[in-house]
């Protein structure tokens, strides 16, 4: 809204009009609402793009992949995607999370899909646990990417314990065309 320095003028609107104790011509009044209708449209269209392009407090927030700089985070927590009762190949999706938990009840083949495109980290932390059986668990990557594997993981890679889980991580910058897996450990009481 474009406001003038002398504060009689916001677009188009004559603060000053009509003029107390005179004979005020109507073309005047009618300028003045025609200008008012105007101003009042430009604020609904300010107010909609507010409302579709701000962050909220009360509800999920979406950013479109645009860069959030400078920023301080205090008493920030991370959803935790959970899958159970797994027992055929299943698509782990970059998607769904940072930090995903995982039940097989079968021998398993966990796919990596829909990473972050190249230049742009994807990290995913998995906890994972058995049934309380002996699981194999294979790992690939969609689009015949290929997964490096950091010098403490296990191969064959096999889950036992329904109690103690097993933490991994994996990570990519390129989309997915080399993803990294580190062993973190198994965890017991």
């Amino acid at each position: 809204m474009a406001i003038t320095t002398n504060r009689t003028t916001i677009e188009g609107i004559d603060q000053e009009y009509p003029v107390a104790g005179q004979d005020n011509d109507s073309q005047g009044f009618r300028d003045n609402f025609s200008a008012i209708r105007g101003s009042l449209l430009q604020v609904e269209t300010d107010l909609q793009d507010l409302e579709n392009t701000t962050v909220k407090t009360d509800t999920d927030n979406d950013f479109n992949g645009n860069v959030i700089r400078d920023a301080s985070l205090e008493n920030v927590t991370e959803e935790v995607n959970v899958i159970a009762g797994v027992d055929s190949q299943i698509d782990i999706n970059f998607t769904n999370g940072h930090y995903q938990s995982i039940q097989v009840v079968g021998n398993v083949t966990l796919r990596f899909a829909l990473w972050p495109e190249t230049n742009k980290v994807g990290k995913i932390r998995i906890l994972i646990r058995a049934d309380g059986n002996n699981r194999t668990v294979n790992w690939t990557t969609e689009a015949g990417g290929t997964i490096k594997y950091g010098p403490n993981f296990p191969t064959p890679f096999e889950v036992t314990s329904a109690v103690d889980p097993i933490v991994l991580d994996f990570w990519t910058d390129d989309g997915g065309q080399v993803v990294y897996a580190d062993y973190v450990g198994q965890f017991t009481t």
